[in-house]
């Protein structure tokens, strides 16, 4: 039976729980943020070394035998490159010691973006339409476009990785292309 004492403190079978879920939301969103912001670091430099030549020819070509990716292709990798760049998801849980909740989230939240990243469609409700440093579909589509170990794009979430080291150059000049098809387009008609 659950029953709360006069000090905020509830009781379960003499077990003690201090609840405050203002300070365990704000606990849970700034571990989430973290992560992801550590994974997109640790992931980049990970990604962008499995692009160098023999590590392409041996291990990341696995994952790039589909060059337009649909959404389970996001876990179809060689067993090297899982455990390789799965380092970068279970990094940040390591070293901030979470809640098992948070820790679901986590992975959950890891999950649904690789695979929103893989899908290959642009969603409308995509974070990509809300956040300009978000990548999404288009972003890592890209990457897959090009088979090759230079084909850039290299981040996992965001897109700040591959702006700081020039990695998006590529995508950047296509957009901007498609944007100029979009402008000539739309004043003929």
């Amino acid at each position: 039976m659950l029953l709360q004492n006069g000090d905020g403190f509830k009781t379960l079978n003499s077990v003690v729980y201090h609840f405050h879920p203002g300070i365990f939301r704000k606990v849970v969103l700034s571990q989430i943020i973290f992560y992801f912001i550590l994974e997109d670091f640790v992931f980049y430099w990970g990604h962008r070394i499995l692009h160098t030549k023999w590590l392409y020819k041996h291990v990341h070509s696995v994952h790039h035998e589909y060059a337009t990716p649909f959404g389970l292709t996001s876990e179809y990798a060689h067993p090297a490159e899982i455990l390789f760049l799965g380092f970068a998801t279970i990094i940040g849980p390591a070293i901030t010691g979470p809640h098992l909740i948070t820790l679901w989230l986590w992975m959950v939240l890891r999950v649904l973006e690789t695979v929103e990243a893989h899908c290959g469609y642009h969603f409308p409700w995509s974070l990509s339409n809300f956040l300009p440093v978000y990548g999404g579909a288009d972003f890592h589509d890209y990457h897959h476009r090009l088979l090759y170990t230079k084909s850039g794009n290299y981040s996992s979430t965001f897109v700040y990785m591959d702006w700081i080291f020039g990695t998006d150059k590529g995508y950047r000049k296509l957009k901007a292309l498609k944007c100029d098809r979009v402008e000539d387009d739309g004043k003929q008609t």
